[in-house]
């Protein structure tokens, strides 16, 4: 006997397909925007180094884009740096904890090393 997964009005399966694909995108989504953060990061770093200040206005606009970016880095794990010839560097690492539904709970380290 074949035994088909239904109930009164139907095949159950569309059902259960639907939600499995929500699950995925969701999934995909909580895991892929600490990725794009971390890169919009990397950009507004650029960006920030490009201006050659000094080290202390550099850091302060960095500290300023990673909190609206919600980027969780602290002034201890950042460093920057400018030389003789203004080439401003500017390095930092954090780590971020994506949480999906309490079923799967992952650590994700950056770092971030710019030179401009």
């Amino acid at each position: 006997m074949n035994t088909v997964i239904s109930n009164q009005s139907g095949s159950i399966k569309p059902i259960i397909n639907i939600i499995v694909v929500i699950a995925g995108l969701y999934a995909g989504f909580v895991f892929a925007m600490p990725h794009y953060r971390a890169h919009t990061m990397k950009s507004e770093a650029k960006a920030i180094a490009v201006l050659g200040l000094e080290e202390s206005k550099t850091m302060a606009l960095f500290l300023e884009k990673a909190a609206e970016l919600n980027i969780p880095v602290k002034k201890e794990n950042i460093k920057v740096s400018v030389d003789e010839k203004k080439v401003v560097t500017i390095r930092a690492q954090w780590k971020e904890t994506i949480n999906i539904l309490g079923i799967y709970e992952d650590t994700l380290a950056f770092k971030l090393d710019v030179k401009q």
